[in-house]
């Protein structure tokens, strides 16, 4: 896992957990703190007024010799505060000085629930939090650091070990076994390697089936709940999107949208060395609201997985050229579509929810920081990722999301299974013989 350092002093930086919002990396000396891409949303109340302050001042045209500590790329002040932050034109985080993130909730202001901000608590406990670290590493053997915080992990990766060791002697036996009275009818040639890969494929695409299955009973077991009666932890909702402030545009067709995800893929090569290679993929950060009959509440997108299948696809070839929406938001992109001999073959994807659509949304229901029991959900609840639990955003129903795994769970698993099965009896049909 890569390891910030402090733009200052190059310490690392501390990750401290904040009250209903994401974890944050802040120096322990107290320099400043890192925001990743979406998370001002969690401290910012009136974010589309921040995001269009930025956009007024237009940043400052000569970039920095500061280097972004989580891309490496270089980072541009912006002088919305002061002093002035800076952010990161290629990963979208932002780095603040010591005070620009409560200068920043203070400038802009306008929810219905107030933000309050406690910033020197949260260098406090990076300061302290830096000192138990010292104390762990210099008292305790190396190995022991930081042990609690991963000993739920070990606890898995030895569990599936142990089970895949398991498993790999069985099989290695009964391997072992049907040699002992087996030989080769032929010897292996370029068939039996794709046999071979298709035997493990098929247990690959198995495995991937069993994941789609414990999705599709996760989704079974969660009642669909009222945005009135909503309540802290995993939920799943069902209802239209609505914008938070202002309809967005989809990068590539222009339609007015509430939220969109996009993927810019290059053909690269020629003949059998010819692929797809991605070149550009992101989504909207701004927050929508999904409302039913007995209310709304906020959902941040930052980190679902989108299950939105009805997308638009544009390509270039011999056959046409792009159209000009696609071009134009190619260029936003900073995307080329020339090169230096003749025009690249370029395919862009892009996915998008509609105003008013149907959307089905599983997460984790917040609360927002200073938000009581007092007020409605759509002001004291936000829908957004959590570690512990699955986050999923999609277009179709939840009858058909389940459709869909269904079928799913039928193609992997049992085409898995088939496959596997296949590829390991024409082997041994064709490659080996039983002897007595």
């Amino acid at each position: 896992m890569l390891t910030m350092k402090c733009l200052d002093c190059q310490e690392d930086l501390i990750k401290i957990p904040t009250s209903h919002g994401p974890e944050l990396d802040i120096c322990s000396s107290g320099h400043g703190l890192w925001l990743d891409v979406g998370e001002v949303n969690f401290f910012v109340e009136d974010y589309v007024s921040l995001k269009r302050a930025i956009g007024d001042t237009g940043g400052v045209a000569v970039r920095t010799e500061t280097l972004c500590p989580r891309c490496e790329n270089h980072m541009e002040p912006e002088t919305v505060s002061q002093p002035p932050f800076l952010s990161c034109d290629s990963c979208h985080g932002w780095w603040l000085p010591r005070g620009s993130l409560t200068r920043l909730n203070e400038t802009c202001r306008g929810a219905a629930v107030p933000i309050q901000i406690h910033e020197a608590e949260l260098y406090t406990q990076a300061a302290a939090r830096y000192r138990a670290l010292n104390d762990t590493f210099h008292n305790q053997p190396r190995f022991t650091e930081k042990r609690s915080d991963r000993q739920g992990l070990w606890f898995w990766v030895l569990f599936f070990g142990l089970a895949l060791a398991i498993g790999g002697i069985i099989f290695i036996a009964g391997v072992g076994q049907t040699m002992r009275t087996a030989q080769w009818s032929r010897p292996p040639d370029q068939l039996f390697l794709f046999l071979a890969a298709g035997a493990i494929g098929g247990f690959g695409l198995f495995v991937y089936g069993w994941i789609v299955r414990q999705r599709k009973r996760l989704i079974e077991s969660i009642p669909t709940s009222t945005i009135r009666s909503l309540a802290l932890g995993l939920v799943e909702i069902s209802g239209q999107a609505q914008p938070e402030e202002h309809l967005l545009s989809t990068p590539f067709s222009g339609l007015p949208c509430v939220f969109f995800s996009y993927a810019v893929e290059e053909h690269v090569g020629s003949g059998k060395h010819a692929r797809w290679e991605t070149v550009a993929k992101g989504t909207s950060e701004q927050p929508f609201f999904v409302s039913d009959t007995t209310g709304r509440v906020l959902i941040v997108p930052l980190g679902a997985e989108l299950i939105l299948p009805d997308e638009r696809t544009y390509r270039n070839n011999w056959l046409g050229a792009l159209p000009p929406t696609t071009i134009a938001g190619l260029n936003r992109l900073g995307i080329s579509t020339e090169r230096w001999i003749g025009s690249k073959t370029l395919r862009c994807r892009e996915s998008f929810i509609l105003p008013e659509e149907l959307v089905y949304v599983l997460g984790t229901a917040h609360a927002h920081l200073g938000a009581t029991e007092l007020v409605e959900n759509s002001a004291r609840l936000y829908i957004g990722s959590s570690r512990d639990h699955e986050f999923i955003i999609s277009d179709r129903s939840e009858k058909d999301l389940l459709s869909r795994l269904r079928w799913q769970v039928l193609a992997y698993g049992a085409g898995g299974l088939a496959l596997a099965a296949t590829c390991v009896s024409i082997i041994f049909k064709y490659y080996l013989t039983t002897v007595s």
